[in-house]
């Protein structure tokens, strides 16, 4: 019993650091500091937290990162800076919150210390920057209050019934990694339009004159094209490489991959290339009635194509103005060519009656 109440606190307050470090550190340093819960008795390896220097650097920073944490882009830039703090801060909890134990359990302790707050880090640093996509601040505030009161509210339970939050912060951990390829893509495609922000920084300008779109097929690309559409590089007039943003109505169509828009010289119809997960994907996305917009968020130009019910939202780097409004002319002249009144309009020209003699 005392081995899982020991393992019950050093993996949440571990879980906790990757959320607010400095917050787990202070609370846990106050109630042992103080006697609250008469914690020090029956844990005394946990005195080194409530060292008055332990304390008042905690509480220093804690009051940096209280008002860090709920400035939009400030708090992405301060989670950045903790990526490497926070799992070894929660490696140094976890192991001073087990106490002695063998040697093999304390190496096997710390790795567990580590990557609970490694998970925690991430999950809270990916969902940060999906916050941050919006422009007004009050969504930043209010998840900064809850994972503060989070920190609290785990912080007692830990002291409370350890053997509990053993239970809970395994599950929440589980739960985490369930989720975590997602919040891997968000990361990543987020920091890559952040790099192509800060590359190419500006305002949108309309567009003057079109560009010329490429063709950029490689091998894959190309297998990917042959076997599941039966399409090969002369049936290709250009390609547009992005992100996939929210869509709806395209079964298994998911954000934040790496994508690549084909465009063909014929039919009425695009093809979308998915790159990554377990193997690359081609979705179908019709023409026909399409209505095609750009739309500009802080950190990307979003091309939006709707059509047949379904909605398709593709990411393009701020800076790359003038390929995703070439991309959307393109498209505009492609939906034009197959409109369903372009086709009625030659039916009814071929049954229309003869004029009279």
């Amino acid at each position: 019993m005392d081995i899982l109440t020991e393992l019950g606190m050093g993996l949440g307050l571990a879980s906790l650091a990757g959320v607010n470090l400095y917050l787990t550190v202070l609370l846990t340093g106050l109630l042992v500091r103080f006697n609250w819960l008469q914690l020090a008795e029956h844990h005394q390896h946990l005195e080194v937290f409530g060292h008055p220097v332990v304390l008042t650097v905690a509480g220093v920073f804690f009051v940096m990162e209280f008002f860090a944490d709920k400035i939009p882009w400030v708090d992405s830039l301060w989670d950045s800076v903790h990526t490497i703090i926070r799992p070894v801060g929660g490696t140094l909890i976890g192991l001073q919150a087990v106490g002695d134990m063998e040697p093999w359990m304390q190496v096997a302790a710390g790795l567990a210390a580590g990557g609970a707050a490694l998970t925690t880090h991430s999950a809270k640093a990916g969902t940060r920057l999906l916050i941050n996509h919006s422009p007004e601040p009050f969504s930043n505030v209010a998840m900064s209050l809850a994972e503060d009161i989070l920190v609290v509210g785990g912080s007692l339970l830990i002291f409370l019934k350890p053997i509990i939050a053993l239970g809970v912060f395994s599950t929440l951990i589980l739960l985490i990694w369930i989720v975590f390829p997602r919040i891997f893509r968000s990361i990543r495609s987020s920091l890559w339009l952040i790099w192509n922000k800060l590359r190419m920084p500006g305002r949108r300008e309309p567009l003057m004159n079109p560009i010329e779109l490429t063709k950029e097929l490689d091998g894959g690309l190309l297998g990917l094209l042959a076997s599941q559409a039966s399409t090969s590089e002369p049936d290709v007039l250009w390609t547009a490489r992005c992100i996939t943003g929210k869509s709806k109505g395209l079964k298994g169509l998911k954000p934040n991959f790496k994508s690549i828009l084909v465009a063909k010289k014929t039919g009425t119809s695009l093809w979308l290339a998915v790159l990554g997960g377990l193997k690359d994907r081609l979705f179908e996305v019709p023409l026909v009635g399409a209505r095609i917009e750009v739309e500009s968020r802080f950190l990307s130009e979003n091309l939006v194509i709707e059509s047949s019910g379904k909605t398709l939202v593709l990411c393009f780097p701020r800076g790359h103005t003038d390929e995703v409004e070439t991309v959307a002319l393109r498209l505009r002249e492609m939906t034009t060519l197959v409109s369903p009144k372009t086709e009625l309009g030659k039916i009814e020209e071929e049954l229309a009656p003869m004029p009279a003699v």
